[in-house]
């Protein structure tokens, strides 16, 4: 049983070979014209036998009726031109051939056969009906339709109208229709159908495009062009494939503070009410990033000088970055506190200040993993301790020094920061101007050059200094009594006392003794001026008379009348004999003159005196005065014989 089966398959496998053999090497009728295969009603087509791959000339048969033995077969179509044509290479009818039926077609020069459409263009996902419709149609034939798309056969649709539904964009294209009876058939004209969008692709953008931080906002738009008012466009956001929103018409979608949440890739889908239409966007990816700190800004309140067991507040700012951030705070490059904080400053705050904490302290900042820090300008702390405990001493246990001894003070403070210090003597402030006192260049010291009685005293020192709000420490140092020995101190006041007795002994004889000195003058004038007159009338025309002299005793001594008058003369002369011409006219003369004494009354008046008397006034002691010229007298202007001269005055210039 089983190898006659076997059998039975051997000979159907080799009986389908020989078939296909067979088949493979049949012949073919072709329509070599015209070349679009279209056979229109009046006008000449040609046939042709093909086989393996060559034409041939063969037996010609129309609905198994002989026509022709040729090489081409060539008629002119009308009506009774439609059939079956085959081609045979010999005219054997029992060999195996290829029917290749004729479609013949006949188009109506009126064009009764037509594609009706209530709009060739289309909205996407809107159905239409295309009708293939004639005039010249007869009820009572039986007529078959064939639709084409893009000149290719759509199968299955037989009837004459032809229902686009749900139009997509494929379905855009030329349509025929076809109206066949027997072998004759009528073929429409073409008509194109647009599927057009009811908007156009839609864009997502976002804004900004470039990079979101933390804290910012971020706002995405679906862009699109709508192309028919009558259809409400809907729009869907998606956050990695998950819908952020209902359907709505509003196109954007706004995110005001961004987190690290929201990063990821977003989209946006078009739709209308029906849902006829679908369309997404291009996908946009957004990655929100941490803002970076910025360089951080450090103060202290309520400022950076601080009194001592005071409190002060380090305040660290940041203008932008993202939370949480991380503070530190330095003193001297050495860490101190730290902290996160959510905020954009953060406080250190310092209690109770004292000396030790004084420095200069500084603040980081970030705000990210492996992100290097951020740091601040430094903030000099200063620390400020009021002056207090000042003492004054002498470099010397000795308070009572020596004459020219140089004493040093010395004003010891115990506390204070930046003191200055001033110094007192005798309750009176001392500056650096003060004579006999050296101060050292931070005035803690005081040195005297050389003590003397008026260095005596009482010293005192103050050391003062500012707070940060203006206030103003003062503290003063004990008082230091600084004496001359009891000794030297008489001797001293000796030394001044006794100078100044003998000046004032001096003073009060002087006027007794210049008012003798004018009376003895006034008595022996007289008889010089008689004396002299003749002498100063013949020289009156040469020299005038010096006035406005100064003059000094020089000696006196006892001589007789002639040997004074002599003395006059020669001395005015040798004094002019050593002195420039040059200098009598507005220069100061000095000139050492010899006057007698004045002769007695009774001679002082013209009378004639007596021997007695004459040997007297020769025994008159004749005194020396030194003359200092002032001024020249010019002019011719005479002298007052009623006013009182003094014999110095009339001494002649010139000899």
């Amino acid at each position: 049983m089983m190898t006659y089966v076997k059998e039975f398959c051997l000979l159907m496998f080799l009986r389908n070979i020989s078939y296909l053999v067979a088949y493979g090497q049949s012949t073919e009728v072709v329509i070599t014209h015209p070349r679009d295969g279209v056979i229109k009603e009046g006008e000449w087509f040609t046939l042709k036998c093909r086989y393996n791959n060559r034409f041939i000339t063969a037996f010609w048969y129309k609905n198994n009726i002989y026509e022709d033995y040729t090489y081409h077969l060539r008629r002119k179509a009308d009506s009774k031109t439609g059939g079956s044509y085959q081609c045979r290479r010999n005219s054997d009818r029992s060999s195996s051939s290829r029917v290749e039926p004729l479609k013949m077609v006949t188009i109506a020069s009126d064009m009764t056969l037509t594609v009706q459409v209530h709009s060739t263009t289309l909205l996407l996902g809107e159905t239409s009906v295309l009708k293939c419709s004639s005039y010249s149609w007869r009820s009572d034939r039986d007529y078959s339709f064939l639709w084409y798309r893009n000149n290719f056969l759509i199968e299955g649709e037989h009837e004459s109208e032809y229902t686009i539904a749900m139009a997509r964009f494929s379905d855009g294209a030329t349509y025929r229709c076809e109206q066949k009876l027997g072998f004759r058939k009528w073929i429409s004209l073409d008509v194109s159908i647009i599927i057009k969008d009811l908007c156009s692709k839609p864009t997502l953008q976002a804004d900004p495009d470039v990079e979101v931080f933390i804290g910012e906002g971020f706002n995405l738009v679906c862009l699109t062009e709508p192309f028919h008012e009558n259809h409400p466009l809907l729009y869907t956001f998606y956050k990695n494939r998950d819908s952020l929103n209902f359907p709505s018409e509003k196109s954007s979608y706004a995110k005001e503070e961004a987190t690290v949440h929201h990063s990821g890739s977003y989209q946006c889908e078009v739709t209308t009410r029906d849902s006829n239409l679908r369309k997404k966007s291009n996908i946009v990816l957004i990655s929100i990033k941490r803002i970076p700190v910025s360089v951080p800004d450090l103060s202290a309140k309520p400022g950076n000088e601080v009194m001592e067991g005071d409190s002060t507040w380090l305040n660290c700012s940041v203008t932008r970055g993202s939370t949480p951030i991380q503070y530190i705070f330095y003193k001297d490059s050495q860490e101190i506190y730290w902290e996160y904080s959510n905020h954009s400053r953060t406080i250190h705050t310092i209690a109770n200040i004292s000396k030790s904490q004084e420095g200069n302290y500084h603040c980081a900042v970030s705000n990210q993993e492996g992100e290097s820090l951020r740091y601040s300008k430094l903030l000099a702390v200063s620390v400020i301790v009021h002056v207090a405990g000042v003492f004054l001493k002498l470099r010397t246990n000795k308070k009572e020094i020596l004459i020219g001894s140089s004493p040093v003070l010395e004003c010891v403070l115990s506390r204070g920061t930046r003191p200055y210090f001033q110094w007192y003597f005798q309750q009176k402030a001392l500056n650096n101007v003060s004579v006999n006192y050296n101060f050292s260049s931070d005035w803690r010291e005081l040195a005297i050059e050389s003590f003397q009685s008026q260095h005596q005293g009482q010293y005192r020192c103050s050391a003062i200094n500012r707070g940060p709000s203006g206030m103003i420490f003062n503290v003063t140092s004990n008082p230091i009594d600084l004496r001359l020995p009891a000794q030297q101190h008489s001797a001293e006041m000796a030394a001044i006392i006794v100078p100044l007795f003998l000046i004032l002994s001096l003073l009060t004889l002087l006027p007794v003794k210049l008012w003798n000195r004018k009376k003895a003058d006034s008595s022996s004038s007289s008889r010089q001026q008689r004396e002299m007159m003749g002498n100063r009338a013949e020289s009156k025309s040469e020299d005038r008379p010096a006035r406005n002299f100064d003059y000094a005793e020089i000696e006196s001594s006892q001589l007789n009348v002639s040997s004074c008058a002599a003395a006059v003369y020669s001395s005015v002369k040798n004094t002019h004999t050593h002195n420039d011409d040059s200098k009598m006219d507005g220069s100061l003369l000095y000139s050492v003159v010899t006057i007698s004494k004045p002769r007695n009354a009774a001679h002082s008046d013209g009378a004639p005196g007596t021997k007695h008397a004459d040997q007297a006034e020769q025994q008159q002691s004749c005194i020396i005065y030194a003359t200092l010229r002032h001024t020249d007298t010019g002019g011719d202007e005479e002298v007052d014989q009623d006013q009182e001269r003094n014999v110095y005055a009339n001494v002649p210039r010139k000899l």
